[in-house]
């Protein structure tokens, strides 16, 4: 993909595009996205979820998605949308075997958390499940507030108190030594652990009560 004439997805004559941006290689589950420009990153935008950036000289899977776009952008803000769905070419039949690594011996603690801590952070991940691109944020203190019919400062009170209870298990941004410790805007790394640890999936959003119509959003 760029503005070579070998290449096989060829971008419009905009100088700000490499001429070799980046390619696509077809594993047996997934696709292995490399970008081949020496200055410039491109992004990987799945259907839902935030954006994934490839750094100059780096490659990355899509998992766990097979349907993705990619993103190079251009001149003036443009951007050269590649849109991948490799659905016709991977086969999860493909995949290696699972092996089994942990030994019998060990115990991981469960987390566990209130009624109310969970319904906390299943609205402040409901736009990471639900949206794409620069929507795909976790929601602030107010919006959490406004879908629960809560207070923001009650809402940054349970945040606060799932940080303090997740300290002692090692997530970045969440732990007693973190630089940012004293800082109480936790949602990132909360949000990014939960989806990611799929402690909290789009079914969890369906005991959230009907979202309230509502207008603009003020800060965290």
């Amino acid at each position: 993909m760029g503005r070579s004439r070998s290449c096989d997805v060829r971008f419009p004559d905009d100088e700000h595009l490499s001429r070799r941006a980046g390619s696509l290689l077809v594993l047996n589950d997934c696709v292995l996205v490399r970008n081949d420009s020496r200055h410039k990153p491109l992004v990987i935008r799945p259907p839902a979820g935030e954006d994934r950036v490839v750094e100059p000289g780096a490659a990355t899977t899509s998992l766990p998605f097979v349907v993705f776009s990619v993103l190079f952008a251009g001149r003036g803000g443009s951007t050269v949308t590649v849109r991948v769905d490799a659905r016709p070419v991977t086969s999860p039949a493909g995949r290696p075997a699972e092996v089994a690594t942990r030994s019998p011996e060990t115990v991981t603690s469960p987390i566990t958390f209130t009624n109310a801590q969970r319904t906390v952070i299943s609205a402040l991940c409901e736009p990471l499940l639900m949206r794409t691109g620069p929507h795909a944020a976790p929601a602030t203190y107010a919006q959490i507030g406004r879908r629960l019919g809560r207070q923001p400062q009650y809402i940054r009170n349970v945040v606060k108190s799932l940080r303090e209870s997740l300290a002692g298990h090692g997530i970045p941004g969440l732990t007693t030594d973190d630089e940012d410790a004293a800082h109480d805007d936790f949602r990132w790394a909360l949000a990014r652990w939960a989806v990611r640890s799929a402690v909290i999936s789009a079914e969890d959003l369906h005991d959230l009560p009907p979202a309230p119509e509502t207008g603009g959003d003020h800060g965290p």
